[in-house]
């Protein structure tokens, strides 16, 4: 049992490091272009409405863990 716990404390520090050196991912909706075709006109292009245009986002446990 306490080596379960030793495992998990060891996981949650690596994934803790882990953010902190790279706490953002490529925004799914964009593929990290930052652009977002239209759906009718596919060669019209916008910012992308999920990431804001930066083509990136948090990682899940930023806003927890880092800021």
């Amino acid at each position: 049992m306490s080596v379960l716990i030793v495992i998990v404390i060891i996981a949650a520090v690596g994934y803790y490091v882990s953010l902190r050196i790279h706490p953002f991912t490529k925004c799914r909706v964009c593929n990290g272009g930052g652009k977002h075709t239209g759906g009718v006109f596919s060669y019209a292009h916008r910012k992308c409405r999920k990431c804001g245009g930066s083509g990136r986002k948090d990682r899940l446990g930023v806003r927890l863990f880092v800021k």
